[in-house]
């Protein structure tokens, strides 16, 4: 059986994959250092029900920090991740 180069990409991109949780649903990202707009697009295309206007924020310690959507940030296995509708206030 041959391999393939798209193959060989794909198990790469699948064994550097970061797991981190959006909304508590768990999110595969393919690298350590994406965008707030990176994270909320693989998160909806992996099933995260928010939207790219959602704001996006990163729990440290117990708040949640504000994550721009072309702000580039270094993500750790395990993240947790919060994106609300705008007009929530909660």
């Amino acid at each position: 059986m041959t391999t393939s180069s798209t193959d060989v990409g794909q198990a790469r991109a699948a064994h550097r994959a970061i797991r981190v949780t959006v909304n508590n649903q768990a999110v595969d990202l393919p690298d350590r250092e994406v965008t707030g707009l990176e994270i909320k697009q693989d998160a909806i295309d992996q099933g995260v029900q928010i939207q790219l206007n959602f704001p996006l924020s990163v729990k440290q310690g117990d708040r949640y920090v504000p994550v721009g959507d072309g702000e580039t940030i270094r993500v750790h296995e395990g993240e947790k991740f919060l994106a609300v509708a705008p007009d929530d206030n909660s």
